[in-house]
């Protein structure tokens, strides 16, 4: 605990649920310094305002971004470059369970996707060009037990093909299905968790690219919290999914394996981000299980996740959209 007193961590989507509870965890291991990342000023005061009864000291500090918009993205990092203090751990948490509907980020990107990754890839960029991501750092994003593609078919989140197989619509072209992915103008009708499944496949592409090209300095892993379906993220999903999500599962979800308590969750990414364990593979994906939701943390080794052509277009996409280096 003393020694985390000089450690700073930020953490995106911290005003509830997962991000809320991690930002506690952190805060109760001693972290002098934890910075809540939220989408207004105002849910991140709020939210340290319930931290510090909580945990009975006050090391947060608040912070507004919109992890889904890249002029979001870019305005925090120029105020975490103004502050000028060093950050030794991110833990990028924000995202969401995307409704029925199609809906767009402001840049023009299919919403789940860009909650997931964009603001994050921006973020994390601009802080290491900074210099406030200091030799050390360590980084985790937010993944999900769907992008291994192996959970049971009633739960619609099979990536779409170009993650797992040949993109029919584009022949072999890579590039020009997961563009058409990120701008939801794919040939198809949306489906919202086959979209979700997918942009958790490229969080999974994102971790080992960046690891390839800055494993050096910092360690960074992708880690699912698992199924906590007590959390607000299915917020946006209506109909008989977003029943499922929010109304049956959190009750019956525990007893079936498929759900666990939300400090659970968050403990996955603590554990991670605090180096407990010397069994992290940097560039690794974490996950429960194969066929699991909930339980120990596992590498997953599945083939699709370790390609590392489509890791690579994947961040030549993602350059491209946000217009960051390659």
């Amino acid at each position: 605990m003393t020694s985390n007193q000089t450690k700073s961590v930020l953490v995106t989507g911290a005003n509830s649920g997962l991000g809320f509870e991690a930002a506690a965890q952190l805060a109760e291991q001693g972290y002098g310094r934890v910075i809540l990342a939220c989408r207004t000023l105002g849910k991140a005061e709020t939210a340290r305002g319930e931290l510090v009864k909580r945990v009975g000291s006050n090391p947060f500090e608040t912070l507004a971004v919109d992890v889904s918009s890249i002029a979001s993205a870019q305005a925090a990092s120029d105020e975490l470059i103004r502050r000028g203090k060093p950050i030794d751990a991110l833990l990028l948490n924000a995202g969401l369970v995307p409704g029925d509907t199609l809906q767009k980020s402001v840049d023009g990107f299919e919403i789940s996707f860009a909650a997931s990754l964009v603001g994050h890839h921006v973020m994390t960029l601009r802080l290491l060009e900074a210099g406030l991501l200091p030799t050390g750092a360590r980084v985790v994003i937010a993944g999900s037990e769907a992008a291994r593609d192996d959970l049971p078919a009633m739960m619609g989140t099979k990536p779409f093909d170009f993650a797992t197989g040949v993109p029919k619509e584009f022949g072999s072209n890579y590039h020009a299905a997961m563009v058409s992915f990120a701008r939801a103008t794919k040939p198809e009708k949306y489906h919202n968790m086959r979209y979700y499944g997918t942009s958790k496949v490229f969080t999974s592409w994102w971790t080992a690219a960046m690891a390839r090209r800055y494993g050096d300095s910092i360690s960074i892993y992708t880690v699912s919290p698992g199924s906590n379906m007590s959390t607000n993220a299915a917020r946006h999903t209506t109909g008989v999914m977003g029943f499922m999500f929010t109304k049956i599962m959190p009750v019956i979800g525990p007893f079936m394996g498929m759900s666990q308590p939300i400090p659970l969750g968050a403990k996955r990414y603590v554990d991670v981000l605090t180096g407990v364990g010397s069994r992290y593979t940097n560039g690794g994906s974490y996950m429960s299980k194969p066929k699991k939701l909930v339980g120990p943390l596992s590498e997953i080794k599945y083939a699709h996740l370790l390609d590392v052509e489509r890791q690579e277009v994947a961040w030549s996409v993602l350059s491209e959209l946000t217009g960051t280096p390659a």
